[in-house]
């Protein structure tokens, strides 16, 4: 929009705007300097009075006449006229004699005043008005140094942000008691190098927060902040910023754990200092380090080695975990790690096969059969046996042995849970599966040991088996009656009903002649067979009496 040309036309621009708007809108281009004089002329109304001692343009001139009659005006024209950067210093003088306080305050933050103005103007001990002339940005270091002695908390606020705060100030102002103005000082005056250092350098948490909310900082101001007593900066400076080897070699030996977790989790850690973690007395940092996608395959089988369970556990979900420590981790023997290597995707056929088929792990199976993990590779006697439990879920695992006898499969295929017969019919057995003789004992421990995380007589592990357990139960089997196997479960036992007790051990008997027309007679050695009936302990356990007393009690 063009200036006004007219006396009019201005005059309605400040009804309709206001006389700041219209003075700050016409800078450029600006409104001609023989039109404000004549509208001075015309003893205009009070806002065009604002107007002409707030434009910045207005002629040095007609501003000093103004302030020669300054009597005749009021402060709202007055305040405007003594902040205006083209008042002459002479008008200034003037209105420092005005008895509005306000006059007063508005002339001491002009750059126009003398100095020696401004010293006066510190004797009068006023507030408002150190207030403000701390703020003036041509105030010198005399008058700055008095408002930093003897200001009150507002004043030096106002002088620390101060674009020509003078440098011998910065230190002492950095020491003043408002919390406010050390934080606005160091994080805003400009400053050097050395006076930046000397504030990362004084250990004071305030002063270092506040040095770290700058827009940029020397590489050694940052050196100095990690270095920090205080954990809260430390962990502030790792977050905002990538630390290199020296850094990461000092947090490594500070005395603080979250420090050393830090740089365990780090993801650019160097292998020397993985090896020094490694070796830490707190867990938690193993734990941080078997989590860290760049742990070295040394510091991995360490971990293994040093049998932590949690760091074992911390590294099964790891993906950069070596495929040859699933193996070691089998070879624990803790229930939590073989329960998470039963449940875990990438643990491999040959592990999972050592925990079943060699080990007989208990854990291993029925977190398996939780977990629905098809098991083709189970072996026959093994199989066999699971086929006989009351649960559905570990006939399901049994069910997809591809080396379970006939017999047994054909009676999972009858079963009453619908997912142990679709899985009887999937999988089928292979044309020369022979499965290796196994003792009978290794199977009756490893059943035992099922009846017992069952039962939860292994705390930790069994609770989450018997809570699965009884969802898989119901909701494969709504077939199965819910009180048959309730009561199965508090028994520790379970008679088939679908086969009499008689029919049920008789796989396991080498005398027996279905036993014989099923499968060959070496696959369970007479004098295995022998053991178990002769067995003096036979009764003192619910599944070693289903063994040894086929004809009372249930199979396997």
């Amino acid at each position: 929009m063009d200036a006004p040309q007219n006396i009019p036309e201005l005059l309605g621009l400040i009804r309709q705007e206001g006389p700041e708007a219209v003075a700050r809108r016409f800078r450029k281009p600006p409104i001609s300097s023989q039109l404000l004089r004549e509208l001075s002329l015309e003893n205009p109304p009070l806002a065009a009075w604002i107007f002409l001692t707030t434009y910045a343009l207005t002629p040095s001139s007609l501003l000093e006449d103004i302030g020669a009659h300054a009597a005749d005006y009021e402060p709202a024209v007055l305040v405007p006229l003594a902040q205006n950067p083209r008042t002459p210093p002479g008008t200034l003088l003037q209105l420092l004699q005005h008895p509005d306080e306000e006059v007063r305050a508005a002339v001491a933050v002009n750059a126009n005043l003398p100095a020696h103005a401004a010293e006066g103007l510190l004797e009068e001990k006023n507030p408002v008005v150190w207030r403000h002339m701390a703020a003036n940005p041509a105030l010198k270091f005399r008058a700055q140094a008095i408002i930093a002695a003897r200001g009150d908390a507002a004043a030096r606020l106002e002088l620390v942000q101060n674009k020509n705060l003078h440098p011998d100030l910065l230190v002492a102002l950095s020491g003043d008691p408002s919390p406010l103005v050390r934080h606005t000082l160091v994080a805003t005056a400009a400053a050097d190098d050395e006076v930046l250092q000397f504030w990362a350098d004084s250990d004071r948490e305030d002063i270092q927060f506040a040095l770290m909310t700058r827009s940029s900082l020397p590489e050694d101001c940052w050196h100095s902040l990690l270095m920090s007593p205080h954990r809260r900066v430390r962990q502030a400076v790792c977050a905002s910023r990538q630390p290199d080897e020296v850094d990461l070699l000092f947090l490594s030996r500070s005395e603080d754990k979250e420090d050393r977790l830090f740089v365990a989790a780090c993801e650019d850690i160097p292998a020397g200092l993985q090896h020094k973690l490694v070796q830490d007395e707190e867990t938690d940092l193993c734990v941080a380090l078997a989590q860290n996608p760049a742990i070295w395959p040394e510091v991995a089988e360490f971990i293994v080695t040093s049998e932590c369970v949690p760091a074992c556990l911390a590294m099964l979900q790891n993906p950069a975990m070596p495929e040859g420590l699933f193996l070691e981790l089998g070879w624990l023997n803790q229930p939590e790690v073989t329960a998470a290597l039963a449940t875990h995707e990438g643990t491999p056929q040959e592990v999972l096969e050592y925990l079943t088929n060699e080990q007989f792990s208990a854990v291993a199976l029925a977190h398996m059969a939780i977990a629905r993990r098809p098991a083709p590779w189970l072996r026959g006697e093994l199989a066999n046996a699971l086929a006989r439990h009351e649960l559905p879920s570990l006939r399901a695992l049994a069910a997809t042995s591809l080396k379970l006898s006939e017999s047994a499969r054909n009676r999972l295929r009858d079963d009453p849970a619908p997912r142990v017969r679709t899985l009887a019919y999937e999988f089928l057995p292979a044309p020369e599966a022979r499965a290796v003789g196994a003792t009978v004992d290794a199977i009756r421990r490893c059943l035992e040991e099922l009846d017992a995380l069952i039962r939860g007589d292994l705390p930790g592990v069994a609770d989450s088996v018997e809570h699965a357990s009884e969802a898989s139960a119901a909701t494969d089997d709504s077939a199965v009656d819910a009180s048959d196997v309730s009561v199965a479960c508090q028994n520790g036992h379970a008679v088939d009903e679908e086969q009499p007790a008689g029919a049920a051990s008789s796989e396991l008997s080498p005398g027996s002649e279905k036993e014989s027309t099923s499968r060959p007679v070496k696959d369970v050695p007479p004098a295995a067979s022998d053991s178990i009936d002769d067995s003096p302990s036979a009764g003192t356990d619910s599944t070693a009496a289903s063994m040894a007393e086929p004809e009372t009690v249930r199979p396997f």
